[in-house]
């Protein structure tokens, strides 16, 4: 015999004792494919490529950063449309409406109401946006405190932008209410910021970055100043969305020494949030890509080199994504393969683990199925032999008794011939035949 027709062998038989065992145990193998299929759904390998952006108008940092991210994203086989929106309350409005397809946005936590936070995870802040507060130097002298802008007209965004709801809950620690005091009043930013330099207002609140053109432009014009808050780590200390940080003097011109003095600040963080329903393979690759940007982004007025992305607003839940991020760093496949398979890797690694806790040991009790099934079948027999031995040493059997005992020796020697010996097994089988040749001759000579 040749080594093919060894191997045709062994396969063969392989293949038999699987037949039977599926046959014998056809409902553990089908429940154990099912848990297997069930886990397989649960990790959900396979995410929709689609990811939906919404951001704000299309002149506003939140569109430049979400096209940047778009284009990193497009790289790794992804599809992002950037979505123009009303802005941090609009995206999230949008983000919970479960027909509509946007499923990440930028937004302000302190922005939110519950009902709309319940719906989100946050993947993190991304940059610091100031609270701004200019007023004209010709109609205020001097703005000691923020209840003194009670005593004078001040200009807000929309009432239903993240501008409007931060300015909102700032002035309430002063016991202003902006939906009932006459003073305030909201309307579109650019409307708002005409009246203010025409001079139909004394002040203007606004939450943005240093680069939005409303703020280049206040920060150079005649007769307008910035307010400096005197106690902006109080403002820290007593809310957790915000944070003290400083515009120093010559920061935004050194030429003109512009500001002319540094000012204190008062900052909130854009949150990139999420549905939490989205794809955690697509949570992640959004998080490296705002990881890549941020890295090497030249704008660090306020941040720190690295200090973003980050989970600063705690308003909103983090993703246990970007948990994992955030505390282990990111998947070390995600280096070699593409975010989908390495994101399945980084979900299933315990799993993964657990199978080769229990399949190696397993793999060295050199368990062959022909092997096990040939003793299965043997054992039964055997145990038929040992009783008729046991009787045969009670006592001494009659003609009748010793013919019965005959007779099943006969059935359990056909049975043994018509099942055959595995490969490998040829010793065992005759190792059997031999035990019912001499079992035969003991109760014929009892």
């Amino acid at each position: 015999m040749n080594s093919f027709n060894y191997l045709s062998i062994i396969i063969k038989d392989e293949l038999r004792a699987a037949r039977e065992e599926f046959r014998e145990s056809k409902v553990m193998i089908i429940a154990f494919l099912c848990v297997l299929i069930a886990l397989i759904i649960y990790l959900d390998p396979f995410p929709n490529r689609h990811i939906y952006f919404a951001t704000d108008d299309r002149s506003s940092d939140w569109h430049s950063f979400a096209e940047e991210s778009a284009s990193i994203l497009k790289e790794k086989g992804l599809d992002v449309s950037v979505i123009d929106t009303d802005g941090a309350i609009d995206n999230v409005i949008r983000l919970n409406d479960s027909k509509d397809k946007v499923n990440t946005a930028f937004t302000f936590g302190a922005a939110l109401n519950q009902n709309q936070i319940d719906g989100i995870y946050s993947l993190g802040s991304i940059s610091y946006e100031p609270i701004w507060i200019f007023y004209k130097t010709n109609k205020i002298h001097q703005l000691k405190d923020l209840k003194d802008l009670t005593r004078y007209t001040v200009g807000l965004g929309p009432s239903k932008s993240g501008s409007y709801m931060i300015a909102k809950k700032i002035l309430m620690n002063f016991g202003i209410d902006v939906t009932t005091n006459s003073h305030f009043v909201s309307g579109r930013f650019l409307d708002v910021h005409n009246r203010f330099l025409n001079g139909d207002l004394d002040a203007f609140i606004f939450v943005s970055t240093y680069q939005d053109p409303i703020v280049q432009g206040l920060l150079r014009a005649p007769n307008v100043a910035l307010y400096s808050f005197s106690n902006a780590i109080s403002y820290q200390k007593k809310h957790s969305y915000l944070q003290a940080v400083n515009l120093p003097a010559g920061s935004i011109d050194l030429l003109n020494q512009i500001p002319p003095k540094e000012v204190s600040l008062v900052a909130t963080t854009t949150s990139l949030v999420v549905r939490r329903d989205m794809h955690p393979d697509l949570q992640l690759a959004l998080i490296m890509a705002t990881k890549d940007i941020i890295r090497s982004s030249t704008d660090l007025l306020f941040a720190k080199r690295n200090e973003f992305p980050a989970y600063v607003d705690s308003l909103i839940p983090i993703s246990p994504v970007a948990q994992r991020f955030y505390d282990y760093g990111p998947p070390h496949a995600a280096r070699y393969l593409p975010y989908w398979i390495a994101g399945f890797i980084d979900r299933a690694w315990l799993l993964l683990l657990a199978l080769v806790t229990v399949f190696y040991p397993l793999s060295k009790l050199n368990i062959h199925l022909r092997k096990f099934r040939f003793v299965m079948k043997e054992r039964p027999h055997y145990e038929a032999l040992l009783e008729m031995d046991k009787l045969l040493l009670k006592r001494k059997l009659s003609d009748e008794e010793k013919g019965v005992l005959l007779n099943k020796l006969d059935r359990i020697n056909q049975d043994a011939i018509e099942e055959g010996a595995a490969v490998g097994e040829e010793k065992p089988y005759f190792d059997l035949l031999s035990s019912i040749s001499m079992l035969r001759k003991k109760i014929e000579s009892n």
